[in-house]
């Protein structure tokens, strides 16, 4: 018997399997919100593209009474990126047909789902990890405050309306909830952007990421994040396939997506290098 066999699911139709992983696949993204998802890709022949990248216009300057203010120009770059293939299988008996148990065929066609969706977020978190300097604020000798949120927002310059996203770790929340400037999420006063959204501080709606974590080091890193700040561009929708295995009498189902991430607009994500909370 081959390792990984499931054993608890019920044979498998692949036009059925497809749509269930399909169901709802990109809003299960958790930071599609902050991306711009573009199908632009869908028919195109190669396996390289160009993709446009902004460069930030600097931080705000002052500017004294009847004195210009400093115009410049908006930048973009062209950075080459490979279009990349995520894929996940499983492999089923037909002994399950007897033994199933609840809805394993749904069950399976969830944790696919789940699979691909997981390696997107992995890979929009590790653009954001690549936040150049200019965007980066770093106080890596305290644990990340109300007062550290409101000094990284000074990165966004006079850009610094519109909603964000503050992603924080699980032990931060305590630090700042006790903060006099937090807002409760029944108090925002606005739509929240992502699923799991614990309250505001300083304009930012905090969520809480298990991809936030120490690095190692003694420090945590923070993203404020707002909508646009990331683009994923996919090749193709999600495709599932099945085979037959006649011999041993399973069927073996793999799910693959073939696309891009990228941070494609650096003058809207912040990373903040912090203290890790002791826990």
């Amino acid at each position: 018997m081959a390792i990984g066999t499931t054993k608890t699911i019920d044979l498998v139709k692949v036009d059925i399997l497809s749509d269930l992983v399909n169901l709802n696949l990109e809003e299960e993204i958790k930071f599609a919100p902050l991306a711009t998802l573009d199908t632009c890709l869908v028919g195109q022949p190669g396996d390289t593209v160009k993709l446009p990248k902004y460069s930030y216009i600097g931080d705000a300057t002052d500017v004294t009474e009847g004195n210009d203010i400093d115009i410049v120009k908006l930048s973009a770059t062209a950075a080459t990126a490979s279009v990349k293939k995520a894929a996940k299988g499983i492999e089923i008996t037909d002994e399950a047909v007897l033994s199933g148990y609840g809805d394993p065929l749904g069950t399976a066609a969830a944790q696919l789902r789940r699979s691909i969706t997981q390696k997107v977020d992995d890979d929009c978190y590790n653009a954001l990890c690549d936040i150049a300097a200019p965007m980066v604020h770093d106080d890596s000798e305290n644990v990340l405050s109300a007062d550290m949120v409101a000094d990284a927002l000074v990165k966004f310059g006079q850009n610094l309306d519109g909603q964000k996203i503050l992603l924080i770790a699980p032990s931060q929340l305590a630090m700042l909830r006790k903060d006099d400037s937090y807002i409760l999420p029944s108090d925002m006063g606005m739509s929240m952007l992502m699923e799991g959204t614990v309250g505001m501080v300083h304009g930012c709606q905090i969520v809480i990421s298990d991809k936030i974590a120490d690095n190692g080091d003694g420090t945590i890193d923070n993203f404020i994040v707002k909508p646009g700040a990331l683009s994923i561009f996919l090749k193709r929708d999600t495709n599932v396939e099945t085979a037959r295995n006649i011999v041993n009498k399973t069927t073996t189902a793999t799910v693959d997506k073939h696309y891009v991430v990228y941070l494609a607009d650096e003058s809207k994500a912040v990373k903040i290098i912090a203290k890790t909370a002791a826990v």
